[in-house]
């Protein structure tokens, strides 16, 4: 019996048969009085052009196709009228091509009569190139079918050439052959260029692979729990070995009813036996690749001894940029051991889209409540097991490098110890245009780190995206402070300082760093976190003159005063959180030795009536000038400072012909000049003629002499010196 007969045992040529695939071996040809519509992904005459310029001999055989088919569901393709008419499908070496092999089994049932059958030719994977690739499990075809693929996977095609074999020179052999050495056919890179060039959106250009690989049992253990689950009808009928490099499989409609006590022990069976095909197949690797392996390892050394790397991805509402951010990190040179992704009770798309990328990289993804950044680092951090950890941001981004280069000191023991390594970055927008290369650079912060002073006098500059941190420095100095959204890195990487442990700097920016507006850098949840931080430094360190050294005076305050300053004139103009931002200024009030506290008060007052005055709402104009006069008491100096500034605003208001304000501004500049014991004469003689709001109004309508003339009128000198300057 050819095999031809053999595939076609249990059809005549009276009933009407379906092939797919004919190509130029069909099973059943029309030529030979078949019944047979032809379905191929290409014409007759493509199909003879291609085959032909590969140097197939047999193009004659290839026949007429009926319908051409490039992916879409066989059900859309073949009229509906043909539905149910069929008796008989065939298809030699098609299944492993399919994306989605459920779909294809249901639409057959549709096409098929109900006493119809399956006749399926499919390749072998222990004695063909698949040799390599892991066996197919039914939870990959039903992934394949809920996303309901019409396109093979970018992962499929990178696959498909990275462990590509032949052995003897074939892509094919015999069961039983002399075994041969195994020759990869493609290098690392064709198959990373595969993946680069693969396009599986639904509307591209198919594109063709094996999709899935089986041995008999494997293929039989498939069908078995496909249909026990309810997604298709079909039953193995019957299933045969060939010699070469294909089994043979016949499917008749059938619902399979066994026990459920039963079933654990029907493919446990099937599990066992597949098993048993598969170690079978590796007695042909013989002894020759561990010869090969042994070489390797004693010119570069057991590649185990290389350091294992955790990426850990804190995510929250990250939709825009963490695609770009996962990118970058499967485009690394040295990829890492495990990524795991924590989403910190993210509400937008940004889960799906990691729910997407996992399909084709190995993602772990983790969900908890929302915590902060510190609390999701360190989750990610607890849930990995590598020697080193590389934080990234959701919204920065990695060159190709990035962990290569920051690896490399690693690989040498030190003493002391590295706790990191960390790099240079180059700073980008919120549509990722190049802001400022080698950002640190440019920053008057020191690198490395080698001196306490340098760790609390400014920012440190250590960026969690630029860094590799040895899991034991990080355990060692405590995690990151769960408190903090703000100055967190500054914290951790502190701490692991003064435990002794070494850092090193590579002077190259190996990441991008994405600074805006509405990053965590700028919002009030930082700020409290500078407070925090702040108050913890200088419990740790307080000034100590036995020694001369004066942490808290000379280097924590002056860090942070300016800060605490422009956080408190924020919080006014805000209307939020005005207590807590004055509480930041007076606590390094009170360690800010050699200057009044007083200084701080005149400060702030001076501020907030700016404020008021900026904002122009009259009860905090006035709240705020009562607050002046008391401040002022007996000072015309300072009274007069604060009148001319109201004349700014009222000049201002005048300027933009806005009515409310201009009254605001003209009642507080009258409030003013009655605690005013000199004001100067062509300020009072400008005011006497314009007492009121609506003579100003009205002179201001007489705008090409009238406006021209008072905002020269009320050109000043500043009158105010010293501390009271705003």
């Amino acid at each position: 019996m050819t095999r031809q007969e053999l595939i076609r045992r249990c059809f005549n040529r009276n009933d009407s048969i379906l092939e797919l695939g004919a190509s130029y071996s069909p099973i059943a040809p029309k030529s030979d009085g078949w019944n047979v519509t032809v379905v191929d992904h290409a014409s007759q005459a493509e199909l003879v052009n291609k085959y032909g310029a590969l140097g197939i001999k047999d193009v004659d055989r290839i026949e007429p196709v009926d319908f051409v088919w490039q992916g879409a569901a066989l059900t859309q393709l073949i009229p509906a009228a043909m539905h149910g008419t069929f008796d008989g499908l065939i298809a030699s070496h098609v299944g492993e091509h399919l994306p989605d092999l459920i779909g294809f089994l249901q639409d057959a049932a549709v096409l098929l009569k109900p006493d119809g059958r399956i006749a399926l030719a499919l390749p072998d994977k222990r004695v063909c190139f698949d040799f390599f690739q892991p066996l197919t499990m039914t939870g990959d075809l039903l992934a394949a079918h809920t996303e309901a693929r019409v396109r093979h996977q970018r992962r499929t095609f990178f696959n498909q050439a990275a462990y590509f074999v032949t052995n003897n020179n074939k892509d094919g052999w015999a069961h039983g052959e002399n075994a041969g050495p195994f020759h990869l056919s493609n290098s690392l890179w064709k198959a990373q260029r595969a993946y680069d060039l693969a396009d599986d959106g639904p509307a591209s250009e198919y594109s063709d692979s094996h999709a899935w690989t089986f041995t008999p049992t494997s293929f039989e253990l498939l069908i078995l729990e496909l249909n026990l689950l309810g997604h298709i009808d079909w039953a193995v009928q019957a299933i045969e070995p060939a010699a070469g490099v294909e089994f043979y499989v016949w499917l008749e409609r059938k619902r399979v009813t066994i026990p459920d006590i039963e079933v654990n022990r029907l493919r446990l069976s099937l599990l066992m036996a597949t098993f048993r095909e598969t170690q079978d197949a590796m007695g042909r690797l013989g002894g020759a690749s561990s010869n090969t392996l042994g070489d390797y390892r004693n010119t570069i050394g057991d590649t185990r001894t290389h350091p294992s790397i955790a990426v850990i991805i804190p995510l929250f509402n990250g939709s825009r940029y963490i695609e770009k951010a996962i990118t970058s990190v499967f485009r690394q040179t040295l990829l890492p051991t495990e990524v795991v992704i924590v989403s910190d009770g993210s509400t937008d798309a940004s889960v799906e889209i990691v729910n997407r990328l996992a399909n084709t990289y190995p993602i772990r993804l983790l969900h908890t409540p929302n915590g902060g950044q510190s609390a999701a680092r360190n989750i990610g951090v607890r849930e990995s097991q590598s020697d080193l950890i590389a934080f990234l941001d959701q919204d920065d981004i990695w060159y190709k490098t990035h962990l290569e280069e920051l690896a490399k000191p690693f690989l040498t023991a030190s003493e002391p110890s590295i706790g990191w390594v960390y790099s240079d970055v180059d700073e980008i927008d919120r549509d990722d245009c190049l802001v400022c290369r080698s950002f640190l650079s440019t920053m008057p912060a020191v690198h490395p780190k080698k001196r306490l002073s340098e760790c609390i006098r400014e920012n440190m500059f250590i960026l969690p995206s630029a860094s590799l941190i040895s899991r034991e420095a990080f355990n060692a100095g405590g995690g990151f402070d769960e408190r903090l959204s703000g100055y967190e890195d500054d914290d951790l990487f502190l701490r692991i300082f003064r435990k002794g442990y070494d850092n090193v700097f590579v002077a190259k920016a190996l990441s991008q760093w994405r600074i805006y507006t509405t990053s965590t850098s700028y919002t009030p949840r930082f700020a409290k976190s500078r407070y925090i931080y702040c108050q913890k430094l200088i419990d740790m360190f307080p000034n100590d003159k036995k020694l001369g050294r004066y942490y808290t005076r000379d280097l924590i305050v002056p860090r942070f005063l300016d800060e605490a300053l422009r956080d408190y004139e924020n919080a006014i103009v805000e209307g939020d959180q005005e207590e807590s931002a004055w509480e930041q200024v007076m606590l390094l009030a009170r360690h800010c030795e050699g200057t009044s506290p007083k200084f701080f008060e005149h400060s702030i007052v001076i501020s907030h009536y700016a404020r008021a005055l900026l904002i122009g709402e009259p009860a905090r104009i006035e709240a705020a000038r009562n607050d002046v006069m008391v401040l002022a008491g007996e000072d015309d100096v300072l009274v007069r400072h604060f009148l001319e500034r109201a004349l700014k605003h009222y000049k201002l208001a005048l300027s933009n012909g806005e009515d409310a304000a201009i009254v605001v501004m003209w009642k507080e500049v009258f409030e003013l000049l009655s605690h005013v014991r000199s004001v100067p004469g062509r300020v009072r003689r400008t005011l006497s003629i314009l007492r009121y709001p609506a003579i100003s109004k009205l002179a201001f309508t007489f705008r090409r002499i009238g406006r021209p003339a008072m905002l020269w009128a009320f050109r000043m000198r500043p009158l105010a010196t010293g501390p009271y300057r705003y």
